[in-house]
């Protein structure tokens, strides 16, 4: 799990960098009019930074059914090129207009601070900035720690502004 959340860090990082980098490089032309903050759970970095998981593309460790089918879709010859065929919209759209970290095998890591391996007590992390020991379940209970969205929701400008949706 400590996995997942280094990858949903380097999601959530990707996105911000992507929309001030449309949002530097077109300055002149336009304002910014939305942050986008995207996540998710269960999604490891090996496969968004080298595609598919050899390992994994078998019966025994995968439950393939069908490997030559799956290799056809998704096997290609580089990381590179296994990544895009994995991610397409991700590799061709989003990383190319804007910057992608968290490829550990190049030495851009990122790591959770709290104890917790798991989906609350990690977003609180992103949404906050530090960890919070009261958070130490996934259980729905009010977190008393404002998030970045309530602080900038307070900000002149943008009050009425702010939006989180989520499932």
């Amino acid at each position: 799990m400590h996995r997942t959340f280094r990858c949903l860090v380097a999601v959530a990082v990707v996105v911000t960098c992507l929309v001030a980098d449309y949002a530097q490089a077109s300055a002149e032309k336009r304002r910014t009019e939305n942050v986008i903050l995207i996540t998710t759970d269960g999604l490891r970095w090996p496969e968004v930074f080298t595609g598919a998981d050899p390992e994994l593309m078998n019966k025994r460790n995968g439950g393939v059914a069908d490997t030559n089918a799956l290799a056809k879709e998704f096997w290609r010859d580089t990381p590179e090129a296994r990544r895009e065929a994995l991610m397409p919209f991700f590799w061709t759209v989003m990383a190319k207009q804007g910057q992608v970290f968290g490829n550990q095998k190049k030495g851009s890591v990122a790591r959770i601070t709290n104890t917790r391996k798991f989906s609350y007590p990690g977003y609180n992390e992103i949404l906050t900035g530090y960890a919070n020991p009261a958070i130490n379940s996934n259980a729905k209970v009010p977190n008393e720690t404002p998030t970045v969205l309530e602080w900038l929701h307070q900000q002149a400008g943008f009050r009425g502004a702010v939006a989180a949706f989520s499932a």
